[in-house]
């Protein structure tokens, strides 16, 4: 999920995006942060703000790193931790002329862009949702009256100690919506699809209730159609006459888990697996399933019906990877075996994990349902009583892992959730 949350300064807009990406369990992303630290930079260098040449000539000396404590941004300016110097006024103001300049805006477009593909994330600044994600699923622009936020910045500053009036504080914001809106280069300005909240009247809890609501009822509004008739139909016909013949009896049913997005990962060790989760599970499954099977013209009729789509195994299949965080996003649920393809029961710990489950759960921001599948012979099998158990719920917030990155953070998601996998068998078996 990406969020651009967009609107001129003094709106409250980080401190709103802090706490929604905390609640929601993603990345939040402070894009001013990064303007601010280039400011940072230019002042302390004794260079004008308004001197383009200079602080163009300045950038080959900047480098900067974004690291992330418990979801927590943290910007390093070539090293240094500069979090507590740049939100002072002076600093806001550089921050506004650096950032109208072109090649500081590209010097720092990708570094933003990265983030947002490998994460789910909310990011505010004045040009998320027009310039920096303009694809982004929510696309929110938070507005306040000029005095409003001259009255919150000013109790802000006083409270740092720092000599100010409110005076002072209002024509500073006024100068920067000035120069943030008209200048020619992504000028803070809504995009298109945007939805405004002028939090004016509001206080911090009431926008960020607010703001959560339009993030949902957005999501909502996007979600598809589910045509879910056939699929019922079928799923209580195999829970009747397949599961008797399966003897499918579910452990751990937890309710809580079926009213959200999630991909289900299971042990694979028998071609049954994915018809007793099926029989067991509440939400609608949509499994990958390999592209041969798709060949045969009425299972493929059927298969298709019941939601399934098809993947390459011998590739890497991006259409398959698109499809898969489409239905995740529009709310449904992916089922997807960590290991692949199928393996024998014993000691499943020394089966090698694909990452596909981290990079869908991580790009898509949903959780995972870990499920252990067993009969005493070790696999599914007709005529004998086949258990399957349903884990608890791994939240977004607990795969987070933040200070990783990319495929190591992918692979590292989905070792995590297989070892949940087979605690669940480990356990199941010192009960039976």
């Amino acid at each position: 999920m990406r969020i651009a949350l967009d609107g001129p300064s003094g709106a409250g807009k980080s401190t709103v995006a802090k706490a929604v990406a905390k609640r929601l369990g993603i990345v939040y992303v402070d894009t001013g942060a990064l303007y601010r630290s280039i400011g940072l930079y230019v002042q302390r260098k004794g260079v004008s703000k308004d001197d383009k040449e200079k602080v163009i000539a300045m950038l080959d000396e900047i480098k900067l790193d974004l690291k992330f404590n418990d979801g927590t941004q943290v910007v390093l300016l070539n090293g240094e931790d500069v979090g507590g110097f740049i939100r002072t006024g002076e600093i806001s103001m550089y921050a506004s002329a650096v950032s109208a300049i072109p090649e500081v805006r590209a010097f720092l477009l990708e570094t933003q862009r990265k983030i947002a593909r490998e994460n789910s994330v909310i990011m505010d600044g004045r040009d998320i949702g027009t310039v920096i994600i303009p694809d982004a699923e929510v696309k929110i622009f938070l507005v306040a009256s000029a005095e409003a936020r001259a009255e919150r910045r000013y109790k802000e500053l006083i409270e740092k100690g720092e000599s100010c009036t409110y005076e002072g504080v209002l024509a500073d914001i006024k100068e920067r919506d000035n120069n943030d809106s008209t200048r020619a280069v992504a000028p803070a300005v809504p995009a298109e699809d945007a939805i405004f909240l002028d939090n004016s009247n509001l206080n911090q809890e009431q926008t960020i209730d607010k703001v959560i609501e339009i993030i949902e009822n957005t999501v909502k509004k996007k979600k598809p159609k589910k045509k879910r008739r056939f699929y019922r139909a079928v799923k209580f016909l195999l829970g009747k006459i397949v599961g008797f013949f399966l003897g499918v009896r579910v452990k751990n049913k937890n309710k809580e888990i079926f009213d959200k997005p999630f991909i289900l990962c299971a042990n694979h060790t028998s071609l049954l697996d994915a018809i007793v989760i099926v029989i067991a599970m509440k939400n609608q499954i949509r499994y990958m399933g390999k592209k041969e099977i798709f060949k045969i013209p009425l299972l493929n009729l059927f298969i298709k019906a019941m939601g399934a789509f098809p993947v390459d195994r011998k590739k890497g299949d991006v259409a398959a990877i698109k499809k898969t965080l489409e239905i995740l996003k529009g709310g449904e649920c992916v089922g997807i075996f960590p290991q692949g393809t199928r393996h024998p029961y014993e000691n499943p710990r020394d089966t090698e994990v694909k990452d596909g489950i981290g990079m869908m759960a991580s790009r898509a921001g949903v959780g995972i349902v870990p499920v252990y599948i067993k009969n005493k012979s070790g696999k599914v099998k007709w005529f004998h009583k086949n258990t399957v158990i349903i884990g608890d719920y791994i939240s977004p917030e607990e795969i987070a892992f933040p200070e990783l990155s990319g495929r190591e953070k992918y692979k590292a998601i989905s070792n995590y959730a297989f070892d949940k996998i087979c605690s669940i068998g480990e356990s199941w078996e010192d009960k039976k």
